[in-house]
Parts: structure tokens; sequence; C-alpha cells
């Protein structure tokens, strides 16, 4: 069987027990790949060991901690710690394919060290600018890789001709959901109470957002919807789940946004639960909290993986017309776009709307269900990451 080498960026875990997009999906399609055998590398953590395998799936874990962490972040120029040992464990291992996500420079590392014989695919979740400044290539820095790799069509076109020049391959991989782990919020009620409980929601009906506590993800614009749907519809919950970042010791660091979203909760008129971080592996329940799923966002993101999370679940979902998110949020289908991302006012206007209209609730939340399950499922995605991986070559 051939054999491929799946890389993820310097930051977190794999299995992503500290969280991550681009974690999870190596992760998740790793495990159910079957034509190809996965090596998974990644940034080592005190909870995993240096080595192990998980069924079919083999993990090797670079050390990246202390001193040696910090100078690989601040001059990684000079500093390739992580690099250098990937290179290292690749050359050993000789796999048909090298798949790299996320770090269009690592990939650029691998190509120029690597035997020209081993393809190397370039996979980004993220636009050029969401990179950190010293994770992006310079403009127009050609990228010789034999395929890239994008989480929606949206990427792929905004970066053909940056972080994709030079590939010999263009290809869409979106993001998945695994169908035993999420619940429909319609078909399981004793789950739904129980999840519910833990944070002291009964029949309230809940507003829910997931995602990083940042002022990118318009957090402070559905605070301030809020204020309206507590007038129009009292006794609604908004439930945030999520912390300021991720990783081990970071998930509720005291950035400037989060104090001063803090001092708007204490002001807010309505009850607010802030559940902190909550790892991958609990998430799929943590949606059934919600009626209605918010995603306000302010940026253009690649795509968005708690969309496609909580229309697995069966919730309707509110979110912004920008990025990879219309790719898998459908207005009047699985949901409802805003016309502007910033307008209070709209997003307020759908979540009452919502609120007061179940059957439109239940037909948007089971038809986003169904068609994140039919087009979604991790199965499905890993089987054409592996057309993808025949399709670049990596020889028997």
């Amino acid at each position: 069987m051939r054999s491929v080498v799946l890389v993820g960026p310097e930051l977190y875990p794999i299995p992503p027990i500290r969280g991550g997009a681009a974690e999870l999906f190596i992760d998740q399609v790793a495990r159910r790949l079957t034509d190809w055998r996965p090596l998974v590398i990644c940034p080592a953590d005190p909870e995993l060991p240096p080595r192990e395998e998980r069924g079919q799936v083999e993990y090797r874990r670079i050390p990246l901690a202390g001193w040696r962490g910090w100078l690989y972040r601040r001059y990684r120029q000079y500093f390739p710690f992580y690099d250098r040992q990937v290179a290292q464990i690749i050359g050993q291992v000789r796999p048909a394919l090298v798949h790299v996500h996320n770090r269009p420079l690592l990939a650029l590392y691998l190509k120029r060290r690597l035997p020209p014989g081993i393809p190397i695919i370039l996979h980004m979740h993220n636009l050029y600018n969401s990179l950190g400044k010293r994770e992006r290539p310079l403009p127009g820095t050609p990228m010789p890789v034999a395929g890239f790799v994008a989480c929606s069509r949206f990427v792929l076109e905004r970066e053909r001709d940056r972080l994709g020049l030079g590939a010999a391959l263009h290809r869409v991989v979106y993001n998945g959901v695994d169908p035993e782990s999420f619940l429909s919020l319609w078909d399981h009620e004793d789950e739904r109470r129980g999840v519910r409980e833990q944070y002291q929601i009964a029949d309230e009906p809940t507003v829910l957002f997931v995602g990083k506590l940042r002022e990118s993800k318009g957090v402070h614009i559905l605070l301030a919807a809020m204020e309206r749907v507590w007038q129009e519809a009292p006794g609604t919950v908004l439930a945030l789940v999520g912390g300021t970042e991720y990783g081990r010791g970071r998930t509720m660091r005291q950035t400037r946004f989060f104090q001063q979203l803090r001092r708007q909760l204490d002001k807010a008129g309505g009850r607010v639960v802030l559940t902190g971080f909550i790892p991958p592996a609990r998430m799929p329940l943590t949606y059934l909290l919600g009626d209605i799923f918010v995603g306000p966002s302010q940026i253009e993101e690649g795509l968005g993986l708690v969309f496609l999370e909580a229309a697995a679940a069966g919730l309707p979902v509110i979110a912004s017309r920008m990025g990879g998110i219309p790719e898998i949020v459908r207005d009047g289908q699985n949901g409802l776009l805003l016309q502007k991302k910033d307008d209070a006012q709209e997003l307020a206007g759908k979540i009452v709307f919502l609120l007061k209209d179940e059957d439109q609730r239940k037909k948007l939340g089971q038809q986003g269900r169904q068609w994140a399950l039919t087009n979604f499922s991790w199965e499905k995605i890993a089987r054409t990451l592996e057309k993808v991986y025949d399709e670049v070559g990596g020889g028997d």
C-alpha cells in the first residue's frame, strides 16, 4: 500500500485535544484512508506520547516547547527546528506522497530538501492574510508543488495565483463531519436535556455561538443584536461556546477584546452562558445546547467548520454572506445569510424571526442536517482526498 505523510502546523497536537480545524481534518481523514497508509507528523504535547499507532495511523510528535519553541516562532528563518525534523522523518520513511497543511513555507522547505521523486501537496484551510507574518511567502513566490488543495472554492480562486502559484494541480477538498457523532436536536430530546442541564438551561430558547471569542468572529455584533432579541423574546439565552485561543494554557487568555466583552456582558439585558473552551471530542453534543446557531463572522473565512457541525446537529444557521461560508450555508435551505456583516439590527431581526417560527426552524434544521451528512461526511471527504492523491501520482 502506498504511504502518505500528513504534516500538521507546528501549533497544536493531533489528535486535536487542544483544538484546531486543520488538525481535526488531518485526524479524521487519516483514520479513514483505505488506499493509502498514513503517517501524521505534528508537534508534541505532554498528554500524548512522542510516537504511537492508533488503528492504521502512525503518529510522530516533534518537541517544540520552551526556548526551542520561542526561537522557532520568532526566528524561524534561522532556527527551523520543526521543519528540519519533519524533513528528517520524511527522509527516513520515504513516503509516496507528502501532504502539508496550512504551511506554505514548510512546503517550500521540504520541496528543496526532499528527493525529487516525492510529490508534495499544499493544503490551505485559510487565506494568505490569515497566516502569521513569519508563515507567508513573499508575494509572487512560486509554489512548485505537485498539488494545491483548498478548503473551499472561495479559497481556491483567491489563492490560485498566490499560494497556488506554480502548483501542477488545483483542487477543492471540503472539511467534514462525523455522522455517528452528531445527533439531531429534533430526535434526541433526552441527550439534549442532559447537555442543557449542565448549564442550567431548561426550556428557554437558546441562541448558540461556537468559536474563538474574538472581534473577527463578530461576537460583539451578536451581543448588540441580542439586546433587541431580549426585548422581543424575553427569557432567551445566549450561549457562547469557546475560548479566546486554542492550545495548552491559552484558551482563556485575557485579550483586550475579551476584557471589553466581559464588561459588556456584565451589562447585558439577558442571560449569557460562557462555557469556555470545549475539547473537540465533546463538541458534537455541545451543539444540542442551541435552538439557533449564529456566526456573524466579520472576516472572509475559508469555510467555517462550525457551520457544518451546526447543520449536522439539526440547527438552523444564521451567518455572514462572506468568504466560503455561502458554500455551506445556503440561504433559505439550511439557514439565513446576512446582507451586511455588521448590521446588528438585521441580525436581531433574523434571530427573532426564527425564534418565533418553530416550523421554519425545524425545516431549515432538518434540511441542513440531511445535506451536511450526505455531502460532507468524513468518509466522503476521505474518498475525495484519495482521488487527489491518485491524481498527483505518488508511485507504488
